[in-house]
């Protein structure tokens, strides 16, 4: 596929453990935008599954965009870190360890683990798999751990494809301190300069693969062989291409900010923006739907649906109750990042089963064998969360290398908001 963090860009916890707050001041929670996150890592789910468990059907477009809920993350990935750290000095040597001690913890723990599930099937793939492509996948059982993989065509997809976006979101979160700070003094410009490079590489990519692989589906170029794979790998998966996505969560940040500044006094948000911002999110989701099929692939693939999951990460920012920010909506958001990460696994375990069983589950109904996966990561992801992800990270926050930090934060801030210029001015 292609596929997004998640990467971590989960909303802010409500109870933030002490040694987490350190790296940041308090920030208000977003429940909303959490809960979004579970609605994109299914849409990246039914993506997957619609081609592993009915590979024959025909292919409908909203669930043929299931890849884009990468962008999704992408997105809210540079929106959260601002959110989080817009009023930290991340110009400041130890405020920057602990921001990537902060981030560290959040994936690493649960990202290992999906890496250490999927090494079987991993290993049986690249066995019976020709070189050179044979090679490349290798390579991902050591760069995968260092959250190199996505550089590497071949590598990216091999262990536990899902965790290419991990790659890239390492990379965002290298970045990120040198972006924020000038992100926020000029964010008009910045939106420029996202939507420039998004260009010039949507047109560099469109150019290749129409050159080196005409009429070959960038989704799944496996049929026409070893370059189409390794090409489209390069066009889907490299931390670079996809940069522009996480500028542009970036940017969203500080118009949302400057939109919220008249309200900013008493604390209390503005009203009435969730709405149009919806409605335009489900504006720009039907014309890319219609468009579809004639936009290049790489253009759809990387960042295109930036129109449609911006304003509904507005919307979700801006909304703080409702069925969205229910418990058991939130609580699913919560869990999905690790979802994100142990889909395919699930499908590999219940398909090797029903291989097992001489398909006795899938001779069924594929809807049976689908549900199994489903219900399989859904509740593998509930364990993970609760018995793996969260506990870990607060042990190794708790066994953080540095000392309080007051000095840090570069200003006072209402929960979430830090007064400034308006985006033309910064």
């Amino acid at each position: 596929m292609g596929l997004a963090r998640p990467l971590d860009t989960a909303a802010p916890a409500p109870a933030t453990p002490a040694s987490e707050a350190r790296a940041h001041p308090p920030t208000t929670p977003l429940p909303v935008l959490t809960a979004l996150r579970f609605f994109a890592a299914f849409y990246v789910l039914v993506f997957h599954y619609d081609r592993f468990f009915f590979p024959d059907a025909t292919r409908n477009t909203v669930i043929l965009l299931g890849h884009t809920g990468v962008t999704f993350f992408f997105i809210l990935s540079g929106f959260i870190l601002a959110y989080t750290y817009h009023a930290v000095d991340l110009g400041d040597r130890l405020a920057r360890r602990r921001y990537l001690w902060a981030r560290f913890a959040r994936v690493y723990p649960a990202f290992l683990l999906s890496l250490a599930i999927s090494l079987p099937w991993f290993a049986a793939w690249v066995l019976k798999t020709a070189p050179p492509l044979k090679w490349a996948m290798a390579s991902g059982a050591v760069l995968a751990p260092l959250g190199l993989h996505a550089w590497v065509p071949g590598a990216a997809c091999s262990l536990n494809c899902a965790s290419w976006s991990i790659s890239v979101e390492v990379f965002f979160y290298l970045l990120f301190p040198l972006l924020l700070p000038l992100v926020l003094r000029r964010p008009t410009e910045y939106a420029l300069a996202a939507l420039g490079l998004w260009a010039v590489f949507g047109a560099f990519c469109t150019m290749l693969w129409n050159r080196y692989a005409p009429g070959v589906s960038l989704i799944e170029p496996e049929p026409a062989g070893t370059v189409a794979v390794l090409l489209a790998q390069g066009i889907k998966y490299n931390p670079l291409l996809r940069l522009p996505e996480f500028i542009a969560g970036l940017v969203l940040f500080a118009g949302w900010q400057w939109m919220r500044r008249p309200a900013s006094a008493n604390g209390v948000p503005p009203r009435g923006r969730a709405g149009p911002f919806l409605a335009a999110a489900a504006l720009a989701a039907l014309v890319l739907v219609l468009i579809e099929p004639y936009v290049p692939a790489p253009l759809m693939h990387n960042g295109l649906t930036v129109l449609a999951w911006a304003p509904l990460v507005l919307a979700g920012a801006d909304l703080r109750g409702g069925f969205l920010a229910s418990a058991p909506l939130v609580f699913l958001g919560r869990i999905s990042f690790a979802l994100y990460l142990l889909h395919m696994p699930a499908y590999a375990v219940v398909n090797t089963v029903d291989r097992a069983l001489h398909g006795a589950i899938s001779g069924v109904s594929p809807w049976l064998a689908a549900g199994a996966a489903t219900l399989l990561a859904l509740v593998a992801a509930s364990l993970v969360h609760l018995l793996v992800e969260e506990p870990a990270r607060r042990l190794l926050l708790r066994a953080t290398f540095a000392p309080r930090l007051p000095a840090l934060f570069s200003r006072s801030a209402t929960p979430g908001i830090r007064p400034s210029a308006s985006p033309g001015r910064r």
